[in-house]
C-alpha cells in the first residue's frame, strides 16, 4: 500500500463507517480538512508564506502560490484552486473567512475520498439522497486499525515520533475524536505526550496554521 499523507491518513480516521463526517463534530473535521490540505501544500512548496507590500511587518500571514500541483496531490486541487484564483496575495485567515462554505468542504472531502477510493484504502458507495445522489467514501477497517496502531507505537510506546504522525495526531486532537480510537488513559497520556513536543519546529507550523483555521470559522 502506497504511504498516505496525514491529511489523507486523518480522512480515513475521521469520517464513520458510512463514509459521512459526524454530525456533531462537522465543523471541528473539516477545519481540520482544510488545515491539513495548507499545511500539505505549504511543506511540498506548492504555496508560500509571502510579506505583503501594505504590510511588511506581518510574517506567515499572506499565502501565494509557489508552483503547479502535480498530479500525485490532486485531492488537494479544490484548496489549490482557491488560492490561485485570487488576483493578489491575501491573508490565511481572509481565504478561510471566505471561502469555508459548504461547496468548498463538499469539494475537500470528495477529493480525499476519491484518491482514497483510487489507493483501496477506501470503498466508493453511491447514496441516495433527498434531491440527488451522493458518491461516499467508506474506509477500509485494516485500514484504519494500522493507522491508529502506529500512532499507539510513536507516541504511547516510546517510538520516535515522525512529523507526519505529529501532524495526524494533532489534527485528530483538535477535532476532538482521539477518543473514539483510544481509552480516556491512553487519550490523556497522547495530549501529554504532544504537550512534550509543542517546542518542535513541526508542531509549531500545525498549530499557527489550524489556530488560523478555528478563527476564520469562528467568525464566518
Amino acid at each position: 500500500m502506497k504511504n498516505l499523507s496525514y491529511t489523507q491518513e486523518y480522512y480515513l480516521c475521521a469520517v464513520n463507517e458510512k463514509g459521512d463526517v459526524p454530525m456533531m463534530r462537522s465543523v471541528e473535521i473539516h477545519s481540520s480538512l482544510f488545515a491539513g490540505g495548507i499545511l500539505e501544500l505549504l511543506e511540498h512548496g506548492f504555496i508560500r508564506y509571502e510579506d505583503n507590500d501594505e504590510d511588511v511587518a506581518v510574517k506567515n500571514e499572506f499565502v501565494a502560490v509557489a508552483k503547479p500541483l502535480d498530479d500525485e496531490y490532486s485531492y488537494l486541487k479544490p484548496l489549490y484552486d482557491v488560492i490561485a484564483s485570487q488576483k493578489k496575495v491575501q491573508k490565511l485567515k481572509n481565504l478561510v473567512l471566505w471561502e469555508f462554505k459548504p461547496k468548498l468542504y463538499n469539494e475537500i472531502q470528495s477529493a480525499i475520498g476519491a484518491s482514497l477510493a483510487h489507493l483501496n484504502v477506501a470503498d466508493e458507495m453511491d447514496s441516495k439522497g433527498l434531491f440527488k445522489n451522493k458518491t461516499k467514501f467508506v474506509p477500509k477497517p485494516e485500514v484504519v486499525a494500522s493507522i491508529i496502531e502506529k500512532i499507539r507505537a510513536e507516541f504511547l510506546e516510546s517510538g520516535v515520533i515522525t512529523d507526519e504522525t505529529l501532524c495526524l495526531t494533532a489534527l485528530l486532537d483538535r477535532s476532538k475524536i482521539l477518543g473514539n480510537y483510544f481509552s480516556k488513559v491512553e487519550s490523556e497520556n497522547l495530549k501529554k505526550r504532544l504537550g512534550e513536543v509543542r517546542g518542535s519546529e513541526a508542531y509549531a507550523t500545525v498549530k499557527a496554521v489550524m489556530d488560523v483555521v478555528s478563527a476564520g470559522i469562528a467568525v464566518s
